[in-house]
Formats: structure tokens, C-alpha cells, sequence
């Protein structure tokens, strides 16, 4: 009987179509930002639409940096703008940004990086509130094709596990943190979480951060076989220098999902040979773990 493999999977960007979040989640930033300055929420959206534009120009300059080290960078996931705007908010190198800066802490947000974290938190709840999942399409047929391909999934993600939890059981699919459900589920994993060294790989003349504590802890505790995401930074530069080093818990196989957006300094050379497969659906996946299983 050929071994059960197992996939450690991100969640948004591969179980979901986090587009229309995204956009939801900074319009719903943007008018908390507006409340906080006292001024219409048109004009909010227009000042920090400047801010925003200049941010893209220059995408490698600009991305998630909850400590200030940037963690994953701006063109590699359209979550990440929010972050990347409280950032350059904190920064305050233009009148707009230090007057929307000082209306976040005036509010009683110690930092710009913690107004942005709960922003992620409160916002995705309450647009999880308004707004159905935005699961891809038959995430129950494609999870039952990739176990009957000879592979269980596990979810490790930085959106909390109520989040997750919810979006698969509206799918009708049985998930929980522990054992017992068809779908695992390891919420908060803090993928983002810089630890105190400088090891970093470099992809394309970016520096992407290596030590990131928890999410090592995470792999080598799971020990998979097949490892998805869809942002390099976060999900499978770890991973990939892992499997580098030898270290045995490392998977063997590391999947890009690719979307729209996944920066040409990613895929043009799958990273520097780091990216086994790039895929445009989960729905590749059975492929792929039928090829493994044999």
C-alpha cells in the first residue's frame, strides 16, 4: 500500500479568491481611517489613493513589516496593502501621512502596525459578516479528489482557525484544530514572525527573510510531503531553504499557487529553482499527488 502523503497548506490565496477581500478590507481601513481624521470618507479615499499609487511604483520598497523588517512585499499578495499602508503611514514623509498617523494613535492605537493588525482582525470579521466566503469553487469535490489521489490536507495559515473553520463547514466540509475532522486546521501560525538572525535568501535582488520561528516550528512539527502557497515570501521561501539544508521534517515538494497578481520576480524563475510546480487551482493537486503516490 503506497504511504498517505501529507500537504501543509496555506489558506487565503489557495482555498480562497482573496481579491475581493482584499478590496474589502482596505475600503473598510480606509473609512475607519476617514472616521478617526474627521473627514468624508471621499476624501480619505482620494489623499491615501495618492499614497497608495506612489506605494506600487516602487513595490520592493513596500510591504508587510510588523517589527520593520518587511516580511513579504507588496506585489506578492493584495492582503498585504493594508499593512504596506500603515507602514508608510508611520513613516510620515508627507503632511497626509502624519495626519492620518496621528488620528490612528489620537484614537488610541499605540502603532500604525497595530492599528494594521486589527484592522486584519476586526475588518475581515466584520466583512465575513456582510459577505459570503469567498471559498474557490467545489473546495469539497477538489478536497475529497486530493484525498482519494492519496493525500490529507493540512491548513496552516495566519488567519485565525474560527475564520477558516467557518469558511470550509459552510462548504460542508467537516474542519477543526484537532484530530477527528476530515480538514485540520492550524490557525494564527505568525508565518509573518521574524526571529533575531539575518538569515535571508535573495530572489531577483529582494531579500526575503529566512528565521521566521513559528512557522518553522509548524513544518517540522507536521513533517509534510507537499507544501502550497501563494506567497513566496511567507509561505515557501522556509520551506524551500529547509529542504536546502537537509533537514529531514522539510517537504519534498514545494507548490506555488499562482494568481493574477504573483509578481514576474517569482515566477519567471520559480524563484530561483526554488518552486517544484506552479499551479493556477487546488484543483491541480491530484495530479501532482498521484504522481508523488507512485
Amino acid at each position: 500500500m503506497s504511504k498517505r502523503l501529507k500537504i501543509l497548506s496555506d489558506f487565503d490565496g489557495v482555498w480562497t479568491n482573496q481579491g475581493p477581500e482584499a478590496e474589502l478590507l482596505l475600503d473598510w481601513m480606509v473609512d475607519k481611517l476617514a472616521e478617526f481624521a474627521g473627514v468624508p470618507k471621499a476624501q480619505a479615499h482620494d489623499e491615501l489613493g495618492v499614497l497608495r499609487a506612489a506605494m506600487k511604483e516602487a513595490p520592493e520598497k513596500h510591504g508587510w513589516a510588523p517589527d520593520g523588517r518587511i516580511s513579504a512585499y507588496l506585489d506578492e499578495d493584495p492582503l498585504i496593502e493594508p499593512s504596506a499602508l500603515a507602514r508608510v503611514l508611520e513613516q510620515g514623509e508627507s503632511d497626509t501621512a502624519k495626519r492620518y498617523a496621528k488620528a490612528v494613535t489620537d484614537a488610541g492605537h499605540e502603532t500604525l502596525a497595530a492599528f494594521s493588525e486589527w484592522c486584519f482582525k476586526t475588518g475581515t470579521a466584520t466583512i465575513g459578516e456582510a459577505h459570503p466566503p469567498c471559498l474557490v469553487p467545489e473546495a469539497a469535490a477538489l478536497l475529497k479528489a486530493i484525498e482519494d489521489a492519496g493525500a490529507e490536507v493540512v491548513i496552516v495559515s495566519n488567519s485565525g482557525a474560527d475564520k477558516i473553520i467557518n469558511w470550509f463547514q459552510t462548504a460542508g466540509i467537516n474542519a477543526g484544530e484537532g484530530e477527528g475532522h476530515d480538514l485540520r486546521v492550524r490557525g494564527s501560525a505568525k508565518k509573518w514572525f521574524l526571529g533575531d538572525t539575518e538569515d535571508a535568501m535573495k530572489v531577483e535582488g529582494r531579500r526575503i527573510a529566512l528565521d521566521r520561528p513559528e512557522y518553522r516550528a509548524a513544518i517540522l512539527s507536521e513533517r509534510p510531503d507537499i507544501l502550497i502557497g501563494d506567497v513566496f515570501s511567507l509561505d515557501l521561501a522556509l520551506p524551500h531553504a529547509l529542504r536546502g539544508r537537509s533537514i529531514l521534517q522539510a517537504p519534498d515538494t514545494i507548490v506555488l499557487r499562482r494568481h493574477d497578481h504573483t509578481p514576474q520576480w517569482v515566477t519567471e524563475t520559480r524563484a530561483g529553482g526554488a518552486i517544484d510546480h506552479i499551479v493556477d487551482s487546488v484543483s491541480e493537486l491530484p495530479a501532482i499527488v498521484a504522481g508523488l503516490a507512485k
